[in-house]
């Protein structure tokens, strides 16, 4: 599996290299990006198209990160609190289980052989 891993890395690597050299012309292009609401206007500065491409992956991955890590550690949490649930439960099986053996059953017992 980790080779798999490494050899979908390598590939992903090798398709974005590729589409970054044969779009070299397009990419390079200056972009200004604007935002007017209502008479407030804002304007950035003029940012190579795959700055933005590159700016919006990093974005995204980040997000991803702490949503996994911020799932992780409710998960942890969840896991910690069924274990303490699972051994008060343990706990009450064991305080109410018959202290004496299995032979406690007595002759008066009706389902009992007499053996």
């Amino acid at each position: 599996m980790r080779y798999l891993k490494a050899l979908a890395l390598v590939v992903l690597f090798f398709f974005s290299m590729l589409f970054f050299t044969q779009n070299v012309a397009v990419l390079t292009q200056e972009l200004v990006l604007g935002l007017k609401v209502f008479r407030w206007e804002y304007h950035t500065a003029a940012a190579p198209f795959y700055l933005l491409i590159l700016l919006a992956f990093v974005v995204g991955a980040v997000s991803c990160i702490l949503y996994f890590f911020m799932e992780r550690v409710r998960l942890t949490r969840e896991c910690r609190q069924l274990r303490r649930d699972k051994d008060a439960l343990e706990r009450e099986v064991a305080s109410l289980r018959p202290v004496t053996s299995p032979s406690y059953v007595s002759e008066d017992y009706p389902g009992h052989s007499g053996n």
